[in-house]
């Protein structure tokens, strides 16, 4: 593949879209794991030490390793091949030998066969060109309407299309890896690495930036779409939500008796037509009750306007500790895949108990990670220790001190979800799935899944981290344990 040279005017490409990019509010969890996997002691530790055998900056290395072996120190950092034998995949035979390699010393060969022990412009420029180059210009070369995901995914620059392999290529697939520049700008905002960002130039520079959708009746909101206020709306309901309501009926030709704030006979009648004319965003019919849900509200306003975003739980505290757990877990496999077996997947099993190894282990995940959590902060588990989806939901129910949110309560009020709940799902018969809510966006979940993948099926091959879940979509409920 033809080589980039790393010109003036692609350095000043570069500092143009790192200041205009901005971090997805849905992907905004999964950027700050990957950072603090990045800055975490144990693995730190490790690229520092590769960074003075080649001069390549730690936070730089654990970039590398996020994007290419998921933070797998059994894996090569050429390319995420074992660490078993040499690489098979490009760039294959890396490095020379026919041996199992220590991680550090194919870290060192895979950067220095990109030259970057000779590299020195480590500014934010410099850092993007040196991912750029490590990954390929096939983006740029072949696809240039297309900005490179393997930087900017998870931020308004990147909206789709990518290599789903090796040499192959995809207008509509969308990356589900943080990009790299996506997690060098959160560690500068965070002063975890120092580095002068560029500044803001409001220049034309033309970047993939998702739009405002447009109501399905074709009009545009004049103001910007309000957040769900995360209850149902209905007759006799006062307030500021309700005047957005009749403001919104109003702008697309639907009286609603005035816009006062007061939720009357009339505002009900006008929510009623405005229902009878329109779809979801999946196109179906909105139930005619004259009540403002999520759904019409997102009819209303389009469907970036979901419920407000929680504050992160507390540091400190259980609810947080056992993101952290389990956002660390985010990349374990199992081994051979679709075997429900593996060497850390067998340790969440044998939390519950013996015997269970090779059976699906979405329950058992999480409660390894709240034993690991609690064990951190000296407190007692609090999960039910069963790997039975819907026996643990039964549990939740009685248990004292548990929160509990059923799937009818969190259509009704999507407020109630909140980060660091478990959400359970009925998949049939006696089995169900279950997974951690990360972050709530708009109505769409953030989510740690077990025994899952990229689609979020049960029966899965590892440890996911997904955004396409909506609350409406979870139909057993949610239960906090703290």
């Amino acid at each position: 593949m033809a080589r980039i040279e790393f010109t003036e005017e692609l350095k000043n490409e570069y500092n143009r879209l790192f200041s205009l990019a901005e971090i997805r509010p849905e992907h905004d969890f999964e950027v700050n794991a990957v950072a603090r996997r990045i800055l975490n002691p144990a693995n730190h530790e490790r690229y520092a030490k590769v960074q003075q055998a080649t001069g390549v900056p730690s936070f730089v290395v654990g970039i590398i390793h996020s994007l290419e072996a998921s933070f797998n120190f059994d894996a090569h950092l050429h390319n995420g091949d074992p660490l078993s034998g040499p690489t098979t995949h490009v760039p294959a035979g890396r490095p020379p030998g026919n041996r199992r390699f220590e991680w550090f010393e194919s870290a060192i060969d895979a950067l220095k066969l990109k030259n970057l022990h000779q590299w020195s412009d480590w500014s934010v420029a410099g850092i993007a060109y040196v991912l750029e180059s490590y990954n390929g210009f096939g983006y740029r070369l072949f696809h240039p309407h297309v900005k490179s995901s393997y930087l900017w995914s998870f931020t308004t620059i990147y909206t789709s299309g990518r290599y789903v392999r090796d040499g192959v290529w995809s207008d509509v697939a969308v990356s589900k890896q943080c990009g790299g520049m996506a997690v060098l700008k959160r560690m500068i905002e965070t002063n975890k690495v120092n580095l002068d960002a560029p500044p803001a130039e409001a220049d034309g520079i033309d970047v993939a930036v998702t739009p405002f959708p447009d109501d399905n009746t074709g009009g545009r909101p004049s103001i910007a779409p309000p957040p769900f206020p995360g209850r149902s709306l209905q007759r006799n309901s006062l307030g500021p939500a309700v005047e957005n309501v009749q403001t919104r009926l109003r702008e697309l030709g639907i009286d609603p008796g005035g816009v006062d704030g007061d939720f009357g006979e009339q505002t009900e009648t006008a929510v009623r037509l405005f229902q009878a004319r329109s779809v979801d965003e999946s196109g179906n019919p909105l139930e005619i009750d004259g009540i403002v849900g999520q759904k019409t509200w997102e009819a209303l306003f389009g469907t970036a306007a979901g419920p407000a975003r929680h504050a992160e739980p507390v540091d400190g505290t259980l609810t947080a500790e056992v993101l952290k757990v389990a956002a660390d877990e985010v990349g374990v496999r199992e081994r051979p895949l679709g075997s429900n077996r593996g060497p850390q997947v067998d340790q969440y099993l044998d939390s519950v108990a013996s015997g269970l190894r090779g059976e699906p282990w979405c329950m058992a995940f999480i409660f390894w990670c709240f034993g690991k959590a609690a064990a951190t902060l000296n407190v007692p588990n609090p999960a039910p220790k069963t790997a039975g989806v819907k026996r643990s939901w039964q549990r939740a129910r009685s248990m004292p001190g548990v929160e509990t949110v059923t799937a009818a309560e969190a259509r009704q009020e999507p407020s109630k979800v909140v980060p660091g709940m478990v959400f359970y799902i009925d998949t049939g018969g006696t089995t169900g799935h279950a997974g951690f809510v990360a972050d709530v966006v708009g109505g769409t979940l953030v989510t740690i899944e077990g025994n899952t993948n990229d689609g979020g099926g049960r029966e899965g091959i590892g440890v996911f981290h997904r955004s396409k879940r909506k609350i409406r979509d979870i139909d057993i409920g949610f239960a906090l344990f703290t």
